[in-house]
Order: C-alpha cells, then structure tokens, then sequence
C-alpha cells in the first residue's frame, strides 16, 4: 500500500504517523523488528479515526501499551501499531478516579496513594498502562485489574466511541473479555485510606515481587497462563526446565515462567525456548501449556 493512502487518510488525525519505527526499545524483552507504521494519536476522537481507516484500507492494527506482554518477530509488523501514551489524564471525583488507557500503572498508584485512595496497590510491580492492563485483566495472586473497576470507554472494532459499565464486562482470568475494543479511558472506585498505610500496603508488595521475580531483567512477565488447579511455573521447574536457555533467552532461575534476555537474544531465540518448554511439561504431565504473552508478526499465531 503507497504510504500516502494511509497518510492521507489520517491527514485530519491530531498526533504523529511514521514509518518503519523499531520497536525493540519499547519492549521490556529488547526484541523484534520495526513497525511498518506507527500512530500516536493525541485523542479518543483520534484514535476512533485510526481504527476506521484501518478497518477500510484494511490494514491489521496492533495497540501497544507498555510493551510489558509482547514479543514482536524478528522481521517487524506489517500494519499499524497504535501507541496511546498522549492518553494520560487522570481525573478524580471523590473515591472514583478516571484513567486515560495510557497512564502507567506506576503512575497511577502513586496518584492514588497521595490522594488517599487504596485498592488498587495489589497492582504494584505490573509494568503496563491501564489501557493494556484493562485488556488483558492483569493483576498478581492478591487481585486483578477489574476488582475496582467501574466503567471503560472503548473504541469499538467499528470505529464508534462507547462506554461499557462493569456489568457488560465478562472478564476471565489474564482478559478482559473485550475482544477487539481498544480501551482509552477507565474509572475505578476506591476507598479513602492513610497515605502512609497505601505506601506500607505498596512496599510489601513490591518487595514480595522482588524477592520471587526478576524484576530488574528483561522479561515479558509470565511466559504461560496458570492451568486450571496448578502453577505454570511449578510445571516448568519440576519438568527440569529452570535455567533451560535458547542462545540468549533462558528460563529464569528466580522464577520458571519468566523467560529473561540477556541483550542477545531474538524472538527467534524466546519462541524456540517456549516450543521446548512447552513438550517438556507436556510430555512429563501431559498438561498443555497456553501462551499468556502476546505475539505480534508471527504468521503461524
């Protein structure tokens, strides 16, 4: 497709629109090729603008968040990778707080904390925005993102702006069940609490999460979903895979469902670890392990 089509077709869109942007710097792993176009729109309007456009020239559209939950292929992506970082307003009104999709969760937690609202610390350590953390349900074994959720504001696979009250909303464990929607703004209802007790309730876990996960290497979080009963990571080290390394990605000696890169290492390199992993526990517990990582460029997933 001539890059003036898409070009033109956003010519009223408020941000920037560009080309082959790499996007291993914005990937907590470091890996994968460049975008074949990459959009920062500055709005909600915006980005219901990108959304029609790529439904009519029918290109695949990609929403990039944090970068926390992806491993982007060697060769790049064809298609448009949407980045909602211009979406940063937070709002509050009492106890509920309104959330642009891309607020991170760092960010977010300690605008709560001075404001005196607590829920939301059982989120501390999780590198996402809202936007992403929403979509994927994120949360750790103490909750998830939707336990103080309230309402989102998406951008449906049509093009249309819409709001959805948690009762619409059928999460599941790491989804939001919210199928193609793109979320740009959420609201949560907190409780009002002592700063000083927030931060207390914040250290812990975050110092909980340092002693059992290698926070400060390059990771994509947890590799594989928990299956039903079990522990992925308990699957994975009892089926003699902790430590395992492809070239330079390897499992995690801290913690087996974390694969971590040591600057060296490819998408190539993460997805051949992930096919050995996986027949290894299959073959020692016939469970099958499912992806809870994202991929992007990958024609075979």
């Amino acid at each position: 497709m001539p890059g003036s089509d898409l070009r033109a077709a956003l010519a009223d869109m408020r941000g920037a629109v560009r080309q082959g942007v790499p996007l291993a710097p914005m990937m907590h792993l470091r890996i994968g090729g460049p975008a074949e176009w990459f959009v920062e729109p500055f709005g909600e309007q915006d980005v219901a603008l990108v959304v029609r456009v790529c439904r009519e020239l029918e290109l695949p559209l990609y929403v990039l968040g944090g970068g926390s939950n992806v491993v982007v292929a060697d060769q790049g992506v064809r298609g448009v990778v949407l980045h909602l970082s211009s979406l940063h307003r937070i709002v509050r009104e009492q106890n509920r707080v309104t959330v642009g999709a891309g607020v991170t969760l760092p960010s977010l937690l300690r605008a709560t904390k001075e404001a005196g609202l607590a829920g939301l610390e059982k989120l501390t350590g999780i590198p996402a925005m809202v936007g992403g953390a929403v979509a994927m349900n994120a949360g750790t074994r103490d909750g998830e993102t939707f336990d103080h959720l309230v309402s989102l504001t998406v951008v449906e696979p049509d093009g249309r702006i819409g709001v959805r009250a948690k009762e619409q909303l059928q999460p599941r464990y790491r989804d939001g069940g919210l199928g193609d929607a793109i979320v740009v703004q959420a609201t949560f209802e907190l409780e009002p609490d002592a700063p000083e007790a927030i931060f207390a309730r914040f250290s812990a876990s975050l110092q909980a999460r340092n002693r059992s996960q290698p926070v400060t290497q390059r990771s994509v979080g947890c590799v594989f979903r928990n299956p039903p009963g079990d522990a992925a990571g308990r699957l994975i080290e009892a089926a003699g895979c902790k430590t395992m390394s492809v070239r330079g990605v390897r499992v995690s000696d801290k913690h087996a469902n974390y694969f971590v890169n040591d600057d060296t290492g490819t998408a190539g390199d993460f997805v051949a670890l992930m096919t050995e992993v996986r027949e290894r526990v299959r073959a020692e517990f016939g469970v099958e392990l499912a992806a809870e990582v994202k991929f992007w460029g990958f024609p075979e997933r």
